[in-house]
């Protein structure tokens, strides 16, 4: 596609280290809505002593008033001065000295500021984002994560509105001065401009301290809307539980005597990891058991932890580059899921984290957009912030957990963080570190981080009755992706168990102590003596990101999952007894043709009837929920999304109907205890809801609809827990129950004016699995709830008929594709990273029939033509159509 706005490919192989770095900045903010002021006091030391290059600023979106360097002005006047600004740079020519002092002052309006980068005022608070290059936006500055300074923040803002004034570090004045208060913030830590922040605005502020494992008090603060108290309880008790479990696991302490958390509505992405200051979005911070579900219970621990971990895994420790994402992004999302484990589930963890892989990641992997947990090059730095480098990188470093073991990995680790302590380093320090430490060898499995694409093995095994030797051959291959034409073989630890058919487990002797064996080359054979018989047990624990191809029988599922002992080949059992059932009727149109999944019923009938008395309904109710269309689709090369929705909903609704009264059994006597939120409480209320929802269909399906609206219905008006009351709405709406209008009308009456809460309003709407779906988000786009400008909003409706939707989304008259990419085109010019995320499943156009793909081709270009199109969008657009 021709480049008409001249967008620029930014290479990996292109960094050179910078020719300056700033020591110490002195900020003075001014805020008023659509005129803050901006005085930059920045002292820079030349790096390079031979020569003397020009000092080169980013800017982005301000008004330049005036620029002095050592006390001398600049004439800002200038024609090159100007045409710079137009590059969004300011070069200026630097004194003798190695040190000097640039002062800058600028005019920057936040209350235009809807992109959400920078500094930027919502909903009543002044907030910054600078990750990965918002600072720019602030004031102009040497904006790159390898530039590290200690900063002094001074804020002046109106008496009104402007309650709490906050920045990194720790506070040393503030007051009120010509009818204006101030605060003045100093960071003792030298930081990179992107984890920068600052904070003014009114909240309810809830305090508490923590005493760490050396004595040390540390003020706790947590900043919530006004009236908003109670929701923030969890939160504060996440924090302490987070840094307590680093102490525990990690020895790692925290540095500062202070450290806030600020929950704002208007935000572009979970939360922001800023020293000492970390700034969320309100959905990870405000629940209680009224408003909120068990899950959100669940995210608000898991993402409190993850921001916190970043402490020193991201801001005592950074990145050189942007392209080193993954070192700070893929550490700390598997230590916030170590964290979950430790202090949730573990199995529930886990599970969760190998859902996301097989949908999102591999969808990913699939698509114009696959990119290594390394990428080489990017256009769009936002278009970074991705489930590859996030979560496929985070299964990467649980393979060097697995190859090292606990206590060689926890060393590694903390020799890392000491060597590097205050610098910013890439992943060859990374890994070249675990290695020396470890005296492991991790040259053939840098690939992971070098090669794009998913690792499909194709597993065999033979029995040598004559040596009494099962014979287990594995061969790996990656299919090409744009870029790499040619994989090499990736290094894959592959954990393994034995089962005999009394369902017993054999340890042969030639299976390594840990586990685990190791495919590296395109094909390998293991041999282990074990009896004629046992069944080989593979990719124990998703032990690798790959997809696994295995001769298993349906029998040898239902045997896995009776009695293997590992969460993941349980429930990975059902799923594939599930997709067996799909593939083998994906081509059939009249489901009277459908026969009933008979072994699938009978391993679901012995779960539901042990799972009254079992202790680990959590794990249950994983193994029998029916997995997303989007996970099914992931099975596939090329997606007949018609005949797998029919496939899928057949599947369910014979497993409903044959299994109503254990369904019932379960549903009557599961209850929680409580509605507050704990583990044992939210196993109770998932199996339960999973039971009502069953129940329910099998009502619909022999046409006892009446009976099943007074079933949902009765569910939603007992309920005292959000987690319940959702399951009946969506129940209503999804199954088109009478009660439906009803439960709607009373949750909008409660709910509409607490947007958090009625962002589930929106949601459960826009995923009826049907073409009604696109009906209601026209509809509800101009409800008065609505807030096209809010992220959160946005993704609620339009969001989740995008990501969460594939149903709706791909009706074969390209309504919803229509809408979509009239909803990306609003955005462009609002907020272009939400819209590029949303747009995100239809860049696999070539995937689908021949139809669709004309559709979304042709909306695809449309929306190239846009005038002002941003990066982020461009970049994808531009790959989906040549790859076409």
């Amino acid at each position: 596609m021709e480049n008409k706005n001249n967008f620029k490919v930014m290479k990996r192989s292109d960094y050179k280290a910078p020719a300056y770095t700033a020591l110490n900045a002195d900020l003075t903010f001014d805020l008023s809505d659509d005129r803050t002021i901006v005085k930059s006091k920045v002292t820079y030391r030349r790096l390079l002593a031979d020569s003397r290059p020009s000092l080169i600023l980013n800017t982005e979106e301000s008004e330049i008033v005036s620029v002095k360097i050592n006390d001398v002005s600049v004439d800002i006047s200038s024609n090159s001065f100007v045409n710079n600004l137009k590059k969004n740079i300011i070069e200026l020519q630097t004194p003798n000295e190695s040190e000097f002092v640039v002062e800058i002052e600028n005019i920057i309006n936040p209350q235009e500021n809807t992109s959400l980068m920078g500094l930027y005022k919502s909903n009543g608070t002044f907030c910054t984002q600078c990750e990965p290059e918002g600072f720019r936006r602030i004031t102009p500055f040497l904006d790159r994560s390898d530039v590290l300074a200690k900063y002094r923040v001074t804020i002046i803002a109106p008496v009104y509105g402007c309650g709490v004034l906050l920045s990194n570090g720790n506070l040393v004045e503030k007051g009120t001065k010509d009818g204006r208060q101030f605060a003045v913030w100093e960071d003792p830590f030298p930081k990179p401009s992107y984890l920068f922040a600052m904070v003014a605005g009114t909240f309810d502020i809830l305090k508490d301290t923590y005493v760490t494992m050396s004595g040390r008090k540390v003020s706790l603060e947590l900043y919530v809307d006004r009236g908003s108290y109670e929701r923030g309880l969890w939160a504060m008790q996440s924090i302490k539980d987070s840094m307590k479990w680093d102490e525990d696991r990690w020895g790692l302490e925290y540095d500062l005597d202070n450290f806030k958390v600020v929950a704002v509505d208007f935000f572009n992405f979970g939360a922001m990891e800023n020293k000492g200051l970390n700034v969320f979005n309100s959905i990870y911070v405000m629940v209680d058991p009224v408003s909120a579900t068990d899950m959100a219970f669940y995210n608000v621990q898991s993402v409190i932890g993850h921001e916190y971990f970043h402490n020193y895994t991201g801001d005592r420790v950074t990145l050189r580059d942007w392209f080193q994402l993954s070192l700070k992004e893929s550490l700390t999302v598997f230590r916030d899921q170590e964290f979950s484990s430790d202090y949730a589930s573990r199995a529930l963890t886990r599970l969760h984290a190998i859902n996301v892989i097989r949908s999102s990641q591999f969808a990913e992997d699939a698509s114009p957009m696959a990119h290594p947990v390394r990428p080489e090059q990017v256009m769009e730095m936002n278009n970074f912030y991705s489930v590859t480098i996030y979560d496929k990188g985070a299964e990467v470093i649980r393979m060097i957990h697995t190859l090292l073991g606990e206590a060689r990995f926890k060393k590694a680790f903390r020799e890392y963080l000491s060597k590097f302590d205050g610098q910013a380093v890439t992943i060859e320090d990374f890994l070249e570190c675990f290695e020396s430490s470890s005296g492991v060898d991790l040259t053939q499995f840098r690939r992971w981080y070098t090669q794009a694409g998913t690792p499909n093995i194709d597993a065999d095994w033979t029995y040598d009755k004559a040596k009494s030797k099962l014979v287990v051959t594995m061969t790996q291959s990656t299919a090409p992706t744009k870029d790499q034409e040619k994989k090499e073989p990736f290094y894959i630890p592959v954990r393994l168990s034995f089962l005999l058919p009394d369902g017993s487990d054999i340890k042969p002797l030639e299976l390594p102590e840990e586990g685990f064996v190791i495919l590296d080359t395109k094909q390998k054979e293991f041999e282990f003596t074990v009896p004629e018989g046992t069944l080989p047990v593979l990719l124990r624990d998703f032990s690798a990101p790959v997809k696994l191809k295995a001769p298993y029988s349906i029998e040898n599922y239902q045997h896995m999952m009776s009695y293997c002992d590992d969460a993941f080949i349980k429930v990975d059992s059902a799923v594939s007894m599930q997709n067996m059932y799909i593939h083998e009727h994906v081509n059939e149109e009249n489901e009277d043709c459908f026969k009933d999944p008979s072994q699938l019923i009978e391993s679901y009938r012995t779960l539901l009837n042990n799972a009254v008395n079992s202790g680990d309904l959590l794990l249950i109710n994983e193994t029998l929920t029916i997995q997303s269309m989007q996970n099914m689709m992931e099975t596939f090369d090329t997606i007949d999304i018609d005949g797998l929705s029919r496939a899928r909903n057949v599947l369910e609704k014979k497993l409903a109907i044959n299994l109503y009264k254990e369904y019932q059994d379960v549903y009557e006597k599961i209850k929680a205890s409580k509605a507050a939120y704990s583990v044992d409480d939210m196993a109770k209320r998932a199996i339960s809801n999973n039971a009502l929802h069953m129940m329910a269909l099998s009502l619909v399906s022999e046409g006892k609809s009446d009976a099943a609206s007074a079933l949902v219905l009765k569910h939603f008006n007992r309920s005292k827990n959000m987690t319940d009351r959702l399951q009946a709405m969506k129940d209503a709406v999804h199954l088109d129950l009478r009660c439906k209008d009803s439960i709607l009308k009373e949750f909008e009456k409660e709910w509409s004016d607490d947007a958090l809460v009625f962002d589930n309003f929106f949601r459960v709407q826009a995923t009826v699995p049907s073409a009604k779906a696109i009906d209601n988000v026209k509809s509800l786009l101009s409800h008065k709830s609505f807030d096209g400008n809010n992220p959160n909003r946005v993704r609620a409706l339009v969001g989740a008929l995008s990501l969460s939707n594939p149903v709706a989304l791909h009706q074969i008259n390209g309504d919803g594709y229509e809408l979509l990419c009239r909803e990306v085109a609003r955005l462009n010019n609002v907020n272009p990273s939400v819209a590029a995320r949303i747009l995100t499943p239809l860049l696999s156009f070539r995937r689908f029939d021949k139809k669709r793909q004309e559709i979304i081709k042709e909306k695809l270009s449309s929306l190239m033509n846009i005038n002002d199109l941003s990066r982020s969008i461009y970049e994808k657009v531009s790959s989906a159509l040549a790859e076409a």
